[in-house]
């Protein structure tokens, strides 16, 4: 057990496109670990395409799933794919669930799924379960722990931080990617690598994956270093927490040292 957790489970889906009210999960792939990521089990399942849902060509052409898959009659439907996938979530669980962006992206789509399905949209962070994202966890690295990754730069000389390089970048055959296993695969591998050679990072950002965990954090330390990133590139300053919104307790206000107490300089995360 991981404090109250059984393991992680690393998930990743492959789509329609990137519009959470409108596109679909095609692909879902997961792989579910032991403390140190180690594989115990893994699922996989696709569907059929949705009948009033039009699929973004690039999204197609990134994955490489091809027209006729979208309609094939031996795959199961969206509704059977969105159950198979609760219960094998349901079956994991407790569980920490992380992904690579997954916490922007992933998960709005899968909780939209359970919601078309008439099914509990909120699996992944109730019921004892928790989430991180191992991309949050990549920036973090860039800025307190630089020597746990190798960063690909574009042209600009910035940082990289999309998995289809990054992973290659650090040793990973990533020659199959937006296939959603791949992805999985190349999740935990940069997991692996963050957990080894990062290891405050990991443990802390893992020790904050839920929203009462966070919160007691922030209350518990006077000082912390509170990160962001635009364009790729980090800013940080040191905080002090001031209190949470009474109606929403992920939401908080910290309040940067570097300025005058006397002013408002209030950021909320």
């Amino acid at each position: 057990m991981i404090g109250n957790f059984s393991g992680l489970c690393l998930l990743r889906t492959e789509t329609t496109g990137t519009s959470i009210p409108f596109d679909q999960i095609l692909q879902f792939g997961a792989i579910l670990t032991d403390a140190n990521l180690n594989e115990l089990e893994r699922f996989e399942i696709r569907c059929r395409i949705l009948p009033w849902v039009v699929p973004n060509p690039y999204a197609l052409l990134t994955t490489g799933i091809s027209p006729s898959l979208l309609t094939d009659p031996d795959l199961p439907s969206h509704f059977e794919m969105v159950g198979a996938i609760e219960g094998k979530l349901l079956e994991w669980a407790p569980a920490r669930f992380c992904g690579y962006n997954s916490i922007s992206f992933d998960e709005n789509l899968l909780r939209q799924a359970f919601f078309q399905t008439l099914r509990f949209p909120y699996l992944t962070t109730t019921r004892g379960n928790g989430r991180a994202d191992i991309l949050t966890m990549a920036r973090a690295c860039a800025v307190h722990a630089p020597q746990a990754l190798s960063f690909p730069l574009d042209e600009e000389g910035r940082r990289v931080f999309r998995l289809d390089q990054l992973a290659p970048a650090n040793g990973f055959d990533h020659s199959n990617a937006h296939d959603a296993m791949a992805d999985v695969e190349a999740t935990i591998h940069i997991a692996k690598l963050i957990r080894t050679n990062g290891p405050g990072v990991w443990s802390r950002m893992l020790s904050m994956s839920s929203k009462d965990s966070a919160a007691s954090v922030l209350e518990s330390e006077p000082v912390l270093i509170q990160s962001e990133f635009f364009q790729r590139q980090p800013s940080s300053w040191l905080v002090t927490w001031c209190g949470h919104d009474p109606d929403y307790v992920g939401r908080a206000a910290t309040f940067d040292l570097s300025e005058d107490p006397t002013g408002s300089h209030l950021k909320l995360i």
